[in-house]
């Protein structure tokens, strides 16, 4: 009997353990409410999924919890929220629970964390998986020992809206530092994503690498795309990404620093803290094509050897950027990274 009794207690204590979500008052929460349905009506007739409504929700409202955004993009009540976990279970031939509104708003606002089993049947309503709720990883797939010593925590075919709330996410996250490097990077100029970094330079290093509008290697890279892209016209790149960016980060009065580099590269990397998000570029495809995977350094001190392999690239451009003059042998190869200033 004891066991038992100290069993529930457990369970009790467990779930109601709280999350990260700040709390915020009534009226901030009804304007969330607000703006969440304009965006689902905008991802309707945009054509989105839910689950990609759910993530541009979470990209423009980033203090809502991620079970929330799934229901608003939903546009469920929680009244139907509930009716539907209630058939999930009776389709499993057990009663269903009879959630009450309360419950799930508690939830919802990460001062309550449903049970293993609970989470479990949220998965199976919203059609998705335990970390897209805002619980734990991914534990899910084949191969899942050597996907998990390996550190790839994270997947995306390519460039979309669900992976640009998942950087943005970290962007905003970063408690220590943010490292980009690539080719055009046309997407921290955005109106979106600029003010995002330049105001988080105040809070942590942000360090930007961007290849040279002006060197060869950026001919021969688009010589390879099948569009017009951002960089070739290199004038019009700097005037419209490289300066703005710039000035936009002078005027922050953060430490956000821009570099230039002058040889050719066949990924990109974004790290924000200890995880690294690696984006391929191919032959005849745009840069935005190419797929995602997102490496976490993992428990050893030294990191997994695939994040250790990321991370000394980034190292290796740094290195050169702080250097007073490019040593040997990459000086004798015209290999240079310079800081780019307005």
């Amino acid at each position: 009997m004891r066991k038992h009794a100290t069993a529930i207690g457990a369970m009790r204590h467990y779930e109601s353990v709280t999350t990260s979500t700040p709390r915020v008052d009534r009226a901030t929460r009804r304007q969330a409410d607000r703006d969440a349905r304009a965006i689902r009506l905008r991802g309707i007739r945009d054509g989105l999924t839910p689950h990609e409504i759910a993530a541009r929700i979470l990209a423009d409202l980033p203090d809502v919890h991620p079970l929330e955004a799934h229901r608003w993009a939903h546009g469920w009540s929680r009244s139907e929220l509930s009716t539907r976990l209630d058939l999930a279970y009776e389709a499993d031939g057990l009663l269903g629970p009879g959630i009450a509104d309360a419950e799930l708003c508690r939830w919802e606002h990460g001062s309550r964390r449903p049970s293993d089993e609970r989470i479990d049947y949220l998965c199976r309503v919203y059609g998705t998986r335990p970390d897209r709720l805002g619980y734990g990883r991914d534990y899910s797939g084949a191969m899942l020992g050597h996907l998990e010593q390996a550190g790839l925590t994270d997947l995306f075919p390519l460039t979309n809206v669900e992976s640009k709330a998942d950087l943005i996410t970290r962007i905003r996250g970063a408690r220590e530092r943010i490292v980009m490097f690539g080719l055009t990077r046309n997407f921290y100029g955005s109106d979106e994503i600029m003010p995002i970094i330049t105001s988080k330079s105040r809070e942590v290093p942000v360090r930007i690498f961007i290849m040279d509008p002006h060197c060869d290697s950026r001919r021969d890279r688009y010589r390879l795309e099948p569009a017009e892209a951002a960089m070739e016209d290199p004038a019009r790149y700097e005037r419209e990404v490289l300066r703005p960016l710039a000035e936009a980060a002078k005027r922050a009065g953060g430490d956000l620093r821009i570099y230039l580099y002058n040889f050719p590269c066949s990924f990109a990397m974004e790290r924000c803290d200890d995880s690294i998000r690696v984006m391929l570029y191919g032959h005849g495809k745009r840069g935005t094509d190419g797929p995602i995977m997102t490496f976490d350094k993992g428990g050893a001190a030294e990191g997994t050897s695939y994040w250790q392999y990321f991370d000394s690239q980034l190292a290796w451009v740094q290195r050169l950027a702080d250097a007073e003059e490019t040593p040997e042998p990459w000086r004798s190869k015209d290999i240079a990274v310079r800081e780019y200033r307005v």
